[in-house]
């Protein structure tokens, strides 16, 4: 199917969203600099008018990709957080850490608490908003006031022994057209969209969501749906992602030559 039929995706998981994907911290753990989708200075900074008082160097804007103007370097020692150092704009050559802090590198994280998500192996899904994306591994370790309490393992990805249909939106798209009953149909002397809403995770949701067609091509579309199969299900941290897709179904003579068998 053509790629151009898929009108939004948008993909909802457990981070801040942003309008394009954003730089990761990084963190040494166990002997490897990772990339960390964590914010743990955030919680001191404060918000933008806030901090850009306090902290100068923080105003204005790096990048799209960087909209908090900062890369920070993090690292855990003996069950603690440290922060090593931050970067305005990730280079190395601009130290914030004097601004920010008093204090000399490395410095005990004992203001924060909350979630590590911290990446290991492969980018194996992405999408280009704040940290929507995951990778073949990843930890998640429990911090409370710069202490870890608790860590866990998880592998991202679908399983393989999964039954599903594939969830890929050109897969899902063609065999929605190739379960109407094209026979049943009087010939069509234009052409009629409908568009349908697909939400994947926990269980799959799959309704019309706008439609000018005459009621007997969406009933017929509303049975597709209804008898469509369970979808595969790509796992992050033990659980199903939650996706939605949109895209159009077309009734047309066309579309009848090529998908009535």
């Amino acid at each position: 199917m053509n790629r151009l039929l898929i009108i939004v995706i948008i993909c909802f998981g457990n981070h801040q969203l942003f309008a394009t994907g954003q730089a990761a911290e990084r963190i040494i753990y166990e002997g490897d600099t990772l990339e960390l989708l964590s914010l743990p200075l955030e919680d001191i900074l404060g918000e933008y008018e806030e901090r850009i008082k306090k902290y100068p160097s923080l105003k204005g804007m790096c990048s799209t990709g960087l909209w908090r103007n900062y890369i920070g370097y993090w690292k855990i020692e003996n069950s603690k957080l440290y922060l090593i150092d931050v970067f305005k704009c990730g280079e190395h050559a601009n130290s914030l850490l004097e601004e920010i802090f008093d204090q000399v590198s490395p410095i005990k994280a004992d203001w924060y608490t909350g979630k590590l998500f911290i990446q290991h192996g492969k980018q194996i899904k992405y999408q280009h908003s704040g940290f929507e994306r995951y990778y073949e591994q990843e930890t998640v370790i429990t911090i409370e006031q710069g202490r870890l309490k608790n860590k866990e393992f998880f592998t991202n990805g679908y399983l393989k022994d999964d039954p599903g249909f594939s969830c890929e939106a050109d897969s899902i798209m063609a065999k929605v057209h190739n379960m109407i009953k094209w026979e049943e149909l009087p010939e069509l002397s234009k052409d009629f969209k409908i568009y349908v809403s697909l939400t994947t995770g926990a269980k799959d949701s799959l309704s019309i969501i706008k439609s000018k067609a005459p009621e007997l091509y969406a009933d017929e579309l509303n049975r597709v749906l209804e008898e469509f199969s369970e979808l595969k299900k790509f796992y992050s941290r033990g659980e199903p992602v939650r996706e939605r897709f949109a895209f159009p179904v077309i009734f047309s003579e066309e579309q009848r030559k090529r998908f009535d068998h």
